[in-house]
């Protein structure tokens, strides 16, 4: 289970996207031009903006451009969350409790996770369907959050009606394994599955 997580986190981590006014990058780092996506996205959170700050984290928490350097990754998304970015808040709940890259705290991860839920909703319902995913996943999860299905379901059924792959992919997994309480249809997970695999997330066209 834990690999499926670091799966859906990781792809959208590369399809992250957002409707910021200035670009910060953003569109260099969807098009895979990681080197102009750096440039772009340091000199956007050296001005203070959250989603460049979250840009540049990811290409330092995948080497994207740059060597893979994790302590630089969580510098970058505690000022991203700090300036109000809840996606950035929600991967340092996520590094919190791995204790792969900072020392395990599952308080500070929750505390994370808490702060996170707000923030992903108001970006959610401005139309970010990344964030619609992580808020879905606090809930299945029970991240600084109480376990809730149906709350996880509604914003990955959002995700997915804004065509993003991974919340396709996240709510066609969960009907076809019945896994956390939610019931098992496959009729409808092979929909979803499918319109993920169209998306490009080539893990549901298996």
């Amino acid at each position: 289970m834990k690999k499926f997580i670091l799966v859906i986190i990781l792809f959208s981590l590369i399809s992250a996207c957002n409707k910021n006014k200035q670009d910060y990058g953003l569109s260099a780092y969807q098009n895979k031009d990681y080197i102009q996506a750096f440039a772009l996205s340091e000199k956007g959170c050296n001005e203070k903006n959250g989603e460049a700050c979250y840009i540049l984290a990811n290409i330092y928490y995948m080497g994207l451009s740059h060597q893979i350097d994790h302590v630089k990754a969580a510098r970058y998304y505690i000022k991203s969350c700090e300036i109000g970015n809840g996606r950035a808040c929600y991967m340092m709940g996520k590094l919190y409790s791995e204790s792969r890259i900072i020392p395990e705290d599952i308080d500070q991860s929750e505390a994370y996770y808490s702060k996170s839920n707000k923030m992903l909703i108001n970006e959610c319902n401005a139309g970010n369907p990344e964030s619609c995913l992580y808020a879905g996943a606090l809930y299945l999860y029970s991240k600084g959050v109480p376990h809730d299905t149906d709350k996880a379901l509604s914003f990955f059924e959002k995700s997915c009606k804004m065509s993003y792959a991974s919340g396709c992919y996240t709510i066609g997994y969960l009907l076809n394994t019945g896994k956390y309480g939610i019931i098992k249809n496959t009729n409808m997970a092979k929909n979803y599955l499918n319109k993920a695999c169209k998306l490009g997330y080539k893990e549901a066209c298996k």
